[in-house]
């Protein structure tokens, strides 16, 4: 070993055992609960780790009680899901019944609250099974709306106890409509196969485009006007015809229909 490494060597030892001397006769106190002080929490940490552990291996002596638990946990986390899903069912419906209580304050009309309970299972038509019938005040050709003013369909069938209704886009349903632009042009709005929504017999000349809003006529019987239906996606005009149609885009998705108003009077 060289002089010079002899040195550091001897200088290093020395200054440990300064600070071990320091340390028995406390000097050294303050410094060392500085810096236990620091890393306590990272010490109870790892203790309380390694004690959690230990714990672990203590429950699970066999293969049965490791399963055991596994099932256990799974079983609180299908129910955990299962109370989430029902909690975000109902907050969605409780939004849905204050835009409607929202709606029938702003117009004088009277409505029936009504649950969707059903739908129809043929593919040639678009009804829905509600929850409120005749005994209710609900009768034929009632409008049937949702949220705030729009319009889903009309009721078709009514019972003591339920009704049907026909939707918008079932391909015998039609309601007269118009269209909120400079022309304020009038047509029908007609289903098709529970596929599209059009609206038919625009006159040629008038000038409507993709965004216009569609909205009811008032011109049928017990359908009140300025019910939101859509708005237009596409524009179809073929020349030398007499009138111009309109592919429209219901404003809302008439398949997660959950709660309805049906308008009985207005």
């Amino acid at each position: 070993m060289s002089k010079r490494k002899q040195q550091t060597f001897l200088g290093i030892v020395f200054i440990i055992l300064i600070f071990i001397i320091l340390h028995f006769v406390g000097l050294l106190r303050p410094i060392e609960n500085y810096f236990r002080a620091i890393i306590k929490p990272g010490i109870e940490g790892m203790y309380d780790i390694s004690i959690n552990f230990n714990e672990q291996n203590e429950l699970f002596k066999n293969v049965e009680d490791l399963k055991e638990a596994y099932l256990s946990c799974l079983e609180n986390d299908i129910n955990n899901k299962i109370d989430m899903a029902a909690f975000q069912i109902l907050k969605q419906e409780n939004e849905e019944l204050k835009k409607q209580l929202n709606y029938i304050e702003k117009k004088d009309m009277l409505t029936v609250g009504a649950k969707v309970i059903g739908k129809n299972i043929d593919p040639l038509g678009n009804t829905l099974i509600l929850d409120r019938g005749s005994n209710s005040g609900i009768t034929k050709n009632n409008p049937v709306i949702v949220g705030e003013g729009v319009m889903i369909g009309k009721i078709v069938r009514v019972e003591d106890k339920t009704s049907v209704v026909r939707l918008i886009n079932d391909n015998q349903s039609k309601v007269a409509s118009a269209l909120i632009n400079q022309s304020k042009s009038i047509g029908v709005v007609e289903g098709g196969y529970g596929i599209s929504i059009r609206m038919n017999y625009i006159p040629q000349n008038e000038i409507i485009k993709v965004g216009d809003m569609v909205i009811t006529s008032g011109l049928e019987e017990n359908v009140p006007s300025g019910l939101l239906i859509g708005v237009i996606e596409a524009v179809e005009k073929e020349a030398y015809q007499p009138f111009q149609k309109a592919v429209i885009t219901p404003s809302v998705d008439l398949t997660k229909i959950k709660q309805v108003l049906v308008i009985t009077e207005f």
